[in-house]
This record gives structure tokens, sequence and C-alpha cells, in this order.
């Protein structure tokens, strides 16, 4: 049995058309590994039926996807589409977010014959391999749910992961050779995402990371060693010349002294081996604290850690409780300030601005947070609103509470009620900016691209450039931390007036007037006062002949920030 992996993917959810998700990698790899034949497919389903029916015509014995949060609709034709063709074929589905709804999919989806409940390497090789001996009956492979001869669903045991991570061999990565290479030094124009890691020791009421961990009582986090990793950005460096690296793991750190401990040594390793990278990381913001801890962030640096994304969500106790975060108030301030004193990173911050307990309050403490620590500029972190996700804790919480008002398809997220009516309209106010103002989503791409060249200008591995621009890389940063200081002002003033403005009972149309304002008439001013600084500083750089594949990083939006996708249900 050959099994043909196909990554169904929306507009937004990839960077570029080479990227597959490291899910379908990984188990490729594994499952190749093991003398299996597992080939990979991209059908970029949002344009067109064209790219359904070629994906049908893949010629495969059995047909695998990942499924996530937006791609399920596109999953469910290109999977009818298959079985219309072949009848015989089997349709196996996996993935971290609606595998959790595997009674309801199998029930619902005559075209899905089975879907992997967790880690996916082991399942589905025991699934191909009872395929091969004719067998119908799948109750012997452990997590694995599926369809049996009388149309009734079957859940299997759950099956613990695997944990011995170095076992497992390097993802897959068919395309990445055809990637966009820069004409001057060779190196690949785009991120590589990598993980060291899987799992999460946070327990964050409104995710579902460890939904499975805690389903077979595994461990909530295993690491890969060390060696192990560099050993990975060693052969990405020297046969794909990648440069820029996303380490995708929860928090780099984790888990506590002993994680940090393996950070440093990847750190040391991959100075050790004078590997030239520049990579971005996330941090939680507990886990920072003594001179030693600083001497690891410099360390950091010293690797080509250039981004550092805190996971801080809430600027107060009240929230900070309610999502069940290890780190305080107090935490978030001090780790966001720090790194922002260092000047070594570029600081991106995971926030929800707005939440199902949001009250004017909460709200007032939010943006106070995001102006204190500098990171009010990015409307990104002003709009962001929770998406309530199934099986999560906070979701049965609010369900006990009569608050999920549920989808009307069962693979739609659901939207919750805020009770506050200052924080219901205000969180409606803001919905969907990307979508709703072009110049939002252009100038959050444009900062982030202009913060990620400031930091990787001083990446060990980009001395050479450093030396050439130094006086005009100190004023091209001079002029970028003014422009996201007067931007945050304005952004804070703004977001003060809606929520004033929305306390004493201002129409719509009074308030809607400040947005036209500020994202319509200023923001298209704004937007190109930095486009201008990012094009004269990127061209006097490429007009030396200097190789910008260590420098400038492309960013991208999710589909679900681009869509009209509702997060939080109006009154009534």
């Amino acid at each position: 049995m050959n099994l043909a992996l196909i990554n169904v993917v929306m507009d937004g959810d990839y960077q570029y058309e080479q990227e597959v998700p490291l899910g379908i990698c990984s188990l490729a790899a594994f499952l190749r590994q093991k003398g299996r034949q597992a080939s990979i497919h991209q059908c970029f389903a949002s344009r067109g039926q064209e790219q359904i029916d070629r994906a049908a015509a893949v010629e495969a014995d059995v047909y695998g996807f990942q499924l996530t949060m937006v791609n399920f609709a596109a999953v469910r034709q290109v999977a009818a589409a298959v079985k219309a063709r072949r009848p015989e074929a089997r349709v196996l589905a996996g993935g971290p977010f609606l595998s959790m709804l595997y009674e309801d999919i199998l029930a619902s989806e005559s075209a899905i014959d089975a879907i992997v409940i967790g880690e996916g390497e082991y399942t589905t090789l025991e699934f191909l391999e009872a395929l091969d001996r004719g067998e119908t009956d799948f109750a012997g492979i452990q997590g694995l749910a599926w369809r049996d001869g009388h149309g009734g669903v079957q859940t299997n045991p759950f099956r613990k992961p695997c944990e011995d991570l170095d076992a497992l061999p390097f993802p897959a990565r068919d395309f990445l050779e055809q990637g966009q290479k820069d004409p001057v030094d060779g190196g690949l124009r785009e991120s590589v995402r990598v993980i060291t890691s899987r799992g999460c020791i946070g327990k964050c009421s409104f995710c579902c990371v460890n939904l499975y961990s805690r389903m077979y009582k595994g461990k909530r986090w295993r690491g890969r060693s060390p060696g192990h990793v560099v050993d990975e950005l060693e052969l990405l460096a020297r046969d794909y010349k990648a440069r820029l690296f996303n380490f995708s793991d929860s928090s780099f750190e984790d888990p506590g002294e002993a994680g940090k401990r393996r950070a440093r040594a990847i750190c040391q390793e991959i100075i050790r081996r004078k590997l030239k990278i520049s990579a971005k990381v996330y941090m939680r913001c507990e886990t920072m604290k003594t001179e030693q801890d600083m001497a690891l962030l410099r360390l950091y640096k010293q690797a080509g850690i250039d981004v550092v994304i805190i996971g801080a969500e809430a600027g107060s106790d009240q929230e900070l409780a309610i999502y069940e975060k290890h780190a305080s108030a107090e935490d978030n301030y001090r780790t966001a300030l720090m790194l922002k004193d260092m000047g070594l990173f570029y600081v991106l911050v995971g926030f929800i601005m707005f939440g199902p307990y949001s009250t004017g309050e909460t709200l007032r403490a939010n943006i106070e947070f995001l102006r204190k620590c500098g990171l009010a500029c990015s409307v990104r972190s002003l709009t962001n609103v929770l998406m309530l996700v199934r099986a999560s804790k906070l979701y049965h919480r609010l369900k006990s509470e009569g608050k999920v008002i549920e989808a009307k398809n069962y693979w739609e997220q659901p939207t919750y009620v805020i009770e506050d009516p200052v924080g219901r309209r205000v969180s409606l106010l803001w919905e969907n900016m990307f979508a709703r103002y072009p110049h939002v989503l252009e100038m959050d791409s444009l900062q982030i691209n202009i913060g990620n060249l400031v930091a990787r200008m001083t990446n060990p591995m980009n001395r050479a450039v450093l030396d050439a621009f130094r006086e005009e890389f100190q004023a091209f940063k001079a002029s970028f931390n003014q422009y996201e200081h007067d931007l945050g002002e304005r952004n804070y003033r703004h977001f003060l007036a809606v929520l004033d403005g929305v306390a004493r009972g201002d129409s719509d149309e009074a308030l809607n007037a400040l947005f036209h304002q500020l994202f319509v008439v200023e923001y298209a001013e704004i937007k190109q006062r930095y486009a201008r600084l990012y094009e004269a500083f990127l061209g006097r750089i490429s007009d030396a002949g200097f190789g910008l594949s260590g420098l400038v990083f492309k960013n991208f939006t999710s589909a679900l920030s681009m869509d009209d996708t509702k997060k939080v249900a109006a009154a009534g």
C-alpha cells in the first residue's frame, strides 16, 4: 500500500509554495525510513476547483490529510473526489486540532475512513501494514478511530507518544530545494520551521496542545537532544542553504532549569560548529529572572537567535488566572521590559486583547501593558480575540455557564458571549481589522519585516554588512524606533477613545468614524513612511552587492485573520 499525503492549504496559511506542515513532513520521513512509499503533494485549495481535481488525480492506495481550523471544507471536497475516482481507496485524517472531533467526522463524512488520534507515526504505519494483510478490522491499532463494516464508529485505546524523539528521522523537505534563492549569496530566501520538542509544560485553559497527553497519561513535554537539533540545522544550512529558522516549540527554554541547560547546549553547539543562521523562538514570561538567565539570553544572540516572542496573553492578574497562566502580570512586565532594554532582539508578544471575560477594566489594563512595554504599535496585539477551541478547559467552563454558541457546521469554531456590555461592544468594533482595513495588514507586515531586519543586522553572520553600514544602520534603527513609538501612542489614544466612547454610549457611526480616520486616512500616509524607510535601507545594502538571505523575512498572515470569522457573539 502506498500513501499520498496531501497538504490541503488555504491562502494565508503558508509563507511560500514549498512550505509543508511539519506534521506531514515528519510522518513522510518516518514511513520512508520504514520502507514505505509516502509521497507529499500540495493542494492550494483557495485557487479553485482545478486544485481539488489535481489533488484527487494523484495515484495512491491510501490518502492522508492533516486537518486544520481552516481547511476542513476543502479536505472534504478532495476526499469525496478521491472516493469518486477510487472507491476502494482508503482515506486517513489526523492533526492536532479537528481530530478531537473524530466521532462527528466519521459519523458524517463517508469519504473519511479513519482518523489518527495523537501522534501519527506508528499508528499510520500499523494501519498501512494491516491494509497490506487485507484486514478490515483495525481494533488492534492503538490511537485510531475508524468506521467498521456496519458503519459504526470504533475508537481504539490511545497510543502513548514516542519517548525518544532522536530515534525519529528529520522531517522530509521534499520541495525546499525549489524555494527562491538569493542571486548574490545563493541562500534560501525563505524561513524554515524546525521543532526541537513536542508538547508543552503549560496548562493554559484556552489551549489543547496537551489534550492527548492527558488522554494517555503521558509526558506533557519531550525534547530532542542538543546534538540532534543542531545536526538538523547543519543539514538544512548545508543542503538547502537555509539561513532563517522558526523554532516552532511552545517555548524554547522548556522545561524549567533542565530546559535552560538544554537551550544553552543547543546555542553552544551552533556556535562551535560556526553555523550561520538567524532564528526566532518562543519564550515564557516567568522563566528568565536571574543574571544567569540574562547570560543565557546573550548566548541566544551569539548563536543567531534574533527574534523572541513572549507569551504574555494579558496585562492583568485577573485574566491571567482565567487563562491559567503560570506568569503573573508582574512577570509579563518584567520580561517584556527586560528584553526591550537588552536591545538584542526583535520582541513580539502573544496577546489576547479580547476574551470571554473582557470588561472595560481588563481592556484598560491590557492597553496600558502594551503601551508601557512599547508594544502598542502592533495592531495585531490590539485586535487579537481569543478563539474558542473545543475540548479546551475554557470551552467546557463557558459551556457550563451557557456562554457558548455552537457553529452551524460541527467543524467550525464556536463563538461565545461576552457578558460585560462594554467588553462585548468594544471587541465587536475591533473585529476583523485586517479584512476591513487593508492598510492595517500591509502595515503589520512592514513593521514585522523591518523589526526582523533591525534585529538580524546585529546577527554574527551579518557582521560584514553591519561594518559597511554601521552609521546608516544606527540612523535606520533610530527612525524605526521613533516611528514605532509614535504609532504606539496613536494606537493607544485611539483605543482609549473607543473605550471611552463605548462607556458613554456613543453611536456606532461616531465610533466607526474614529476607526476610519486612523486606519484609512492616517495609516495610508504612515504606511508610506515605513515603506520608504525599509526600501531605501534595503536598497543600499543590495546595491553594495550584499546578499539578503540572512536579513529579509517575509511575514504572512493566517487565513483566520483575513476572513470574516466570528469569534464573539453579538448581544441577543
